[in-house]
């Protein structure tokens, strides 16, 4: 080498240390996962209770709101929030997690609250057959699980949601709850007089009506959770590159 020559850039100290990558927080992680889920389902309780104690009450109008479920289109907005936040919170685990692994969370979550605000409905409603009655709690759950196994072939929270797809209007009274097969039995064999058509014709339209509701929901939730999610993971890198620049350009001044 020449005497008097600078060393050449190649071995310049910034340059011969590589990048630190930020480091994984999985705790952090952990904390944001649980905070945006709890604020989502703060959210979709809000709203769930909101309809069932001021919008459904609504004569007519909130009997037509309620069987096609129009409170549900809330989960565009809710999902996307909820779907987002666990993408950008993966900003948190270290850059060559798999994709799988930040998938975890909205897996496990997805269902969850979506699931919640029918849980609501089945408490909202048990809560209010026990207050126009002088049952207990327990007896009034006993006297709506026979109701639910006899209609639709299952009790408790399943038995309510299966049920609830055929008949989005339930008995509010225990009189009426008591009364809820034989009425239902009545109704169809009154459709079959006047239209001709066998009950379980019936039976098989309202079945696929109520499923068909439920499952748009459900398919438009997921759908909306997931695009929302990769765009959140997609922030989630650019963060971390934004992190690394700067960290980049510290050490460069220095």
């Amino acid at each position: 080498m020449i005497k008097g020559t600078a060393a050449p850039a190649l071995f310049s100290p910034s340059l011969a240390m590589p990048t630190p990558r930020p480091s994984a927080n999985v705790s952090q992680y952990l904390l944001t996962v649980v905070a945006i889920t709890a604020a989502v389902l703060a959210a979709r309780f809000l709203i769930t209770w909101a309809a069932e104690a001021v919008l459904h009450p609504i004569p007519i109008l909130g009997g037509w709101l309620k069987s096609l479920e129009i409170v549900e289109l809330s989960v565009v907005v809710l999902f996307a929030f909820l779907g987002f936040g666990l993408g950008a919170a993966s900003r948190h685990l270290a850059a060559k997690t798999p994709v799988a692994i930040k998938s975890i969370a909205l897996v496990v979550v997805l269902p969850l609250v979506f699931f919640s605000s029918y849980w609501l409905r089945h408490h909202l409603w048990l809560s209010q057959l026990t207050a126009e009655s002088n049952l207990s709690r327990q007896e009034v759950t006993a006297l709506a699980n026979q109701a639910l196994s006899s209609e639709g072939g299952s009790q408790g929270f399943w038995g309510y949601y299966t049920t609830t797809t055929r008949m989005p209007i339930l008995p509010a009274t225990v009189p009426e709850l008591q009364r809820m097969v034989e009425d239902q039995k009545w109704f169809r064999s009154e459709l079959t007089r006047f239209s001709g058509i066998e009950p379980g014709v019936f039976s098989m339209i309202f079945d696929g009506a109520g499923w068909g509701i439920r499952l748009f929901y459900m398919v438009l939730a997921c759908l909306t959770g997931l695009i929302y999610f990769f765009k959140g993971l997609a922030w989630a890198d650019a963060a971390r590159l934004r992190q690394v620049a700067q960290g980049t350009a510290a050490r460069g001044k220095a």
